[in-house]
């Protein structure tokens, strides 16, 4: 008898938690939820989403959380929301047992700013994916300017990176070039800032404009792959050391109207035609 006794309080135990457990999920779903809490982290220091877009995306969509009931809110659907606007990278919504909705975005970081012969103008940001430009906001990433005619329509759904990993389709777009070359800038803190325009001439030519110094640097054409990286690399490194301990024999920053990377092993340098002819 005590060990039946003892069998029937246990069930009883058990029981008593698993309804108090659904009376407390029923009420934690009958929860009204309030205003969402919106945090938005930056790779860096430009907006080009803020809480009010986000609160307007939800009033245009008709989901605006605050009055709605916990059991109504769909979290995925919501995430899947956000990330379809173009300046979101990543996001995550977050529901706590008194209402409270957390939405966590991860803005994208653009790097170049493509405008192409036609006209059209468009970013690249920092995972090889296209960005459409925006009059709302201006991102502080370098304009590709000259002879480069992909549409952003035509290539907004591809990576460039997977593209440039995808070896046996080969070359397909001018951007692959574009790509090389500027996550390389952006990955080097001195061209990073020393760089401010870079331009593509018919022929394919890379021009790079620099922030210090009256001069053109002619960087030449982009292999595709891996070769061309190992190109961009060999390049740049000739020119920083060429800012670095030539330039210190051989006049300043302004003294050249062209500095010619084109040619392996060596720098050929223009001198500014002056009044006097030199």
């Amino acid at each position: 008898m005590k060990r039946i006794l003892y069998i029937a309080l246990w069930v009883v135990f058990i029981v008593g938690i698993f309804t108090a457990m659904g009376f407390a999920r029923r009420s934690h779903n009958r929860q009204i939820c309030t205003k969402p809490q919106i945090h938005i982290d930056r790779k860096v220091d430009q907006e080009f989403i803020t809480e009010n877009m986000i609160l307007d995306l939800l009033r245009e969509k008709g989901d605006t959380i605050e009055g709605q009931m916990i059991q109504d809110i769909d979290v995925s659907k919501l995430e899947q929301l956000m990330e379809a606007h173009v300046a979101v990278e990543k996001a995550e919504v977050f529901m706590a047992v008194n209402g409270q909705v957390s939405i966590r975005l991860l803005e994208r970081r653009p790097i170049a700013r493509v405008i192409t012969g036609a006209g059209e103008s468009y970013y690249i940001d920092d995972r090889g994916l296209l960005m459409p430009w925006s009059a709302e906001y201006t991102a502080q990433a370098i304009p590709v300017t000259g002879a480069i005619f992909e549409t952003y329509g035509g290539m907004y759904k591809s990576s460039l990176i997977e593209c440039a990993a995808d070896t046996t389709k080969g070359k397909k777009t001018q951007l692959d070039e574009v790509w090389q070359l500027m996550s390389y800038l952006d990955a080097d803190t001195f061209f990073r800032a020393q760089i401010v325009q870079v331009n593509i001439t018919p022929d394919r030519v890379f021009e790079l404009i620099p922030r210090i110094g009256d001069h053109k640097i002619i960087l030449g054409t982009i292999s595709p792959g891996e070769e061309g990286k190992k190109e961009i690399d060999l390049k740049l490194r000739k020119l920083f050391l060429f800012y670095r301990e030539g330039l210190n024999r051989t006049g300043n920053w302004n003294d050249y109207s062209i500095i010619d990377l084109q040619y392996l092993n060596q720098i050929v340098c223009t001198k500014k035609i002056t009044d006097h002819g030199i």
